[in-house]
């Protein structure tokens, strides 16, 4: 399980349709307080094969245990 944060709203809901339409299991929820993201959204994404779907919106990939394993720049 990952955690995924973005720069906005709209980013965490287009990369949700993403997934879903490549049959990767996601949920949108809010950000842990562990995490700081500017949007306030984050996905909790199940499987490594999400790691593939990057877009330019996305912030940051946390693991499970939140230790950042992906910072987009």
């Amino acid at each position: 399980m990952y955690i995924v944060t973005f720069h906005t709203q709209s980013a965490a809901f287009m990369y949700k349709r993403l997934l879903e339409q490549n049959g990767i299991r996601v949920e949108l929820m809010p950000t842990p307080r562990r995490i700081s993201s500017s949007c306030g959204i984050a996905a909790r994404v199940f499987g490594e094969d999400a790691l593939k779907y990057l877009i330019d919106d996305l912030d940051s990939i946390y693991d499970e245990e939140f230790k950042l394993i992906i910072k987009n720049a």
